[in-house]
């Protein structure tokens, strides 16, 4: 009888033991995964911090362009914003503005030439088909590498969680 419960205890550490191996080895593949989403979400929030930086200095030089040019037609709006001040009533309004209106206004020239533009992320997804890395398509379309690594990341397809 006392050999029978020695092999009956047996056996029920060997399945207690397989049980514990078990779980550590799903309480590791769970760690393994949150560090995982961890590096994709620190990559994700790199990327976003490099893409916000490159968009500050873009609008940095937009805005040190818009200032050089806005600079001498300031004079011309303040010049207007009198001569409106001056005027009343809404009849004389639209006759200032007829006589305001520029005679040498010429409409745009079309051109017969004008052919098909694709649009950049169809720019960007043919030269990665043909083989381009991210840092040649980028100075190609003249574009910042993160930006065209967002475009890439936002368009991966989701990979099955299982």
């Amino acid at each position: 009888m006392t050999v029978f419960l020695l092999i009956f205890s047996f056996i029920i550490d060997g399945v207690l033991l397989f049980a514990l191996f078990i779980m550590m080895k799903k309480v590791r593949k769970t760690e393994e995964l949150e560090l995982r989403q961890k590096q994709v979400a620190s990559e994700i929030e790199d990327l976003f911090t490099s893409y916000l930086m490159e968009i500050k200095e873009e609008n940095k030089r937009m805005e040190s362009l818009v200032r050089k040019k806005s600079a001498p037609s300031d004079s011309q709006n303040t010049q207007n914003e009198n001569r409106n001040d001056k005027v009343n009533s809404h009849s004389e309004k639209k006759v200032i503005a007829d006589k305001e209106a520029s005679p040498s206004y010429t409409l745009p020239e079309l051109n017969e030439k004008e052919s098909y533009q694709p649009s950049f992320h169809s720019q960007v997804f043919e030269l990665k088909e043909k083989g381009y890395s991210n840092e040649e398509i980028a100075r190609k379309l003249d574009k910042g590498k993160t930006e065209i690594e967002l475009l890439f990341k936002f368009h991966q397809k989701p990979t099955k969680k299982t």
